[in-house]
């Protein structure tokens, strides 16, 4: 049987077990916000270099790779935004 100092130290470790790991739920639910806040402003950002890219007509090697590239940034774009929206959805972050 545990003496009361044990308890205590018992009790105290417990709590600061558990403020730990709230302060990691805290900086990843920071972490999702803030990454759903970049992912939303990347099609305003790069507005410009997107509408260049559609208007190629793929005459060449730069204009095929880069039409490439964009459709293979734009499916993980849109992949990765459906899992934060998800997590975001979900309120799993909400508390």
């Amino acid at each position: 049987m545990a003496t009361a100092s044990e308890v205590k130290a018992g009790l105290d470790e417990m709590a600061a077990a558990i403020a730990a790991v709230r302060t990691r739920y805290a900086s990843a639910k920071s972490n999702i916000t803030g990454g759903s806040a970049a992912l939303g402003n990347i099609p305003t950002k790069y507005a410009d270099v997107i509408a260049t890219i559609d208007g190629y007509a793929p005459l060449g090697a730069f204009e095929t790779l880069a039409k490439d590239e964009k459709s293979k940034l734009a499916s993980e774009y849109l992949a990765l935004k459906a899992v934060i929206d998800a997590l975001i959805a979900t309120q799993e972050f909400g508390a």
